[in-house]
């Protein structure tokens, strides 16, 4: 994790993020409720809806890890945590939107991943994640001594 600006800066472009695709998601309700009766559509908003939380988890995990990731050396040190967890909940919702689209398309093989292969996926994304994310850390070199 690299510096990516200040503080104000990361925040302030993480919650308009979250309050963007919020309101994108209230259109989506809007239409889905008034307006477009088309079945995969409304199947793919109900998902959104129903994993709303988890996305929002997701955001703020990344959000919080890029906060520290603004911070100087030693206080940078808990961002790859966070963006380790932020990238297992990622790789669970995909998974489940992976189930989603074996439920529209009818192919029954994504089921597989979010029963039998799901753990340890997530622990194999996990670890990756946050050695890499640790590896960004001590590579990337402090502003002025590049």
């Amino acid at each position: 994790m690299h510096r990516k600006g200040s503080v104000a800066e990361v925040l302030f472009s993480g919650v308009i993020g979250i309050v963007v695709f919020l309101i994108v998601l209230g259109v989506l309700n809007i239409l889905a409720d008034a307006y477009v009766r088309i079945p995969i559509f409304l199947q793919v908003v109900e998902f959104l809806n129903a994993n709303l939380g988890l996305l929002i988890m997701i955001s703020v995990l990344f959000l919080v890890g890029d906060l520290f990731g603004a911070l100087p050396f030693p206080l940078n040190l808990p961002g790859p945590i966070f963006g380790a967890f932020g990238a297992v909940f990622l790789i669970m919702f995909l998974l489940r939107l992976f189930t989603l689209v074996g439920e529209i398309t009818g192919v029954g093989l994504f089921s597989v991943f979010e029963r039998a292969l799901a753990l340890p996926i997530y622990l194999i994304v996990f670890i990756i994640a946050l050695i890499a994310g640790y590896i960004g850390l001590f590579a990337d070199p402090p502003p002025g001594r590049a």
